[in-house]
């Protein structure tokens, strides 16, 4: 009977919420199991949140009650935090650096940008910010049906369903209307962890930018770095850098894509060559090649993931449509179904090039 009534519910709320929702899926993710007890028993109550209309999924009153939440978090969040967290002083960092005042925030709303990519993240950045902000989620299995996801509920946030046209348009003014009642916000730019081998950030997706240019508010950056991701024990650290706001709305969208990217990137940098010394011979212990080292390294990494949802995240990264990538080039050649004795060597080279580069591809494999 039990099973039947869940029927019924999940029937009552892909019905109402049809235009922010493609499939049922989209709050399963790839747990074939269904929705999670937790669901059905507490994370219901935040389902207004998938709503499109602003007025609906945000309200004054509900952004007040939660900022409750958040202050009983700034106490406790540091003992749930899996690593150690530890807050950088940027001359430390960067001898160099030309030491400033701390760092002071406007009296109205900013928005909050951090690197992505390892299990605390989400916590770390709350607590960083210092003052009530609201997440904006990308990951709606995670959110209803995970307890990290209803410690992050219970602070406030607003929901965007990235497989959903509809969603992902509405977030916007979702997203202005809690900072127009006072919160702030944080948004993760990469769009999904960066699983990449080779880059300090991924190119950023321009949510921050258009909210920055919305608002007319300034983008605080916070920047982690964590020396070895998937060690998940307070020996591990979280060393958390947070900068000075930028008022992103007065450059141009390239021009500040590429400056809060350079930023992340910088300060990632910087703390790597202080915390994250190491030897080829250490990190190739057990090893033969690069790429399984990273395999592993990704696979433990990913261990700690709870309710995936792989067509979203192994489409998180935003490429631009005017780079133009071999495999984009190639996968038309290699996907010939006419051989010849002409094409026969063009065809198996794009199609040996297209599995070599997919077979590399970080991003969508995990």
């Amino acid at each position: 009977m039990f099973s039947t009534q869940k029927e019924k519910l999940n029937r009552k709320i892909f019905e109402q919420y049809k235009d922010s929702l493609s499939s049922f899926h989209d709050l399963v993710g790839d747990d074939c199991s269904g929705m999670s007890n937790l669901f059905y028993l507490i994370n219901k109550r935040f389902l207004h949140w998938l709503d499109n209309d602003p007025e609906i999924a945000v309200s004054e009153k509900e952004i007040l009650f939660r900022r409750k939440f958040y202050r009983i978090l700034q106490k406790i969040g540091p003992g749930i935090l899996k690593c150690t967290q530890v807050y950088e002083n940027r001359e430390d960092i960067d001898p160099s650096y030309e030491k400033r005042l701390p760092v002071v925030l406007p009296e109205k709303p900013v928005i909050f940008v951090a690197n992505h990519g390892f299990h605390d993240d989400v916590l770390a950045t709350l607590l960083a910010a210092g003052r009530h902000p609201y997440f904006v989620w990308g990951s709606l299995p995670l959110l209803y049906n995970t307890i990290d996801g209803l410690a992050s509920a219970m602070v406030g946030g607003i929901c965007v369903n990235r497989k959903n046209k509809q969603s992902r348009k509405a977030s916007i003014p979702k997203a202005l209307k809690a900072m127009e009642y006072g919160a702030d916000l944080i948004v993760f730019p990469e769009g999904g962890w960066n699983k990449t081998s080779e880059r300090l950030v991924l190119d950023l997706w321009k949510g921050a930018y258009t909210l920055s240019k919305a608002a007319e508010c300034e983008v605080v950056p916070i920047v982690h770095y964590v020396r070895d991701m998937e060690i998940l024990d307070k020996k591990s650290i979280i060393h958390t850098v947070i900068d000075d706001p930028i008022p992103l709305y007065q450059m141009t969208q390239e021009e500040a894509l590429t400056c809060l990217r350079e930023i992340i990137a910088s300060w990632q940098w910087k703390m790597a060559e202080l915390y994250g010394q190491s030897t080829r011979e250490a990190e190739m212990k057990g090893f033969s090649t690069s790429d399984e080292k990273w395999r592993a390294h990704l696979t433990e990494r990913m261990k700690g993931v709870a309710r995936y949802d792989s067509e979203v995240e192994k489409n998180s990264e935003y490429r631009s449509k005017e780079i133009i990538r071999a495999e984009d080039v190639f996968r038309p050649i290699a996907n010939i179904q006419n051989i010849t004795p002409q094409n026969v060597k063009d065809v198996l080279y794009a199609k040996e090039l297209v599995k070599t580069i997919e077979e590399s591809d970080w991003q969508k494999l995990f």
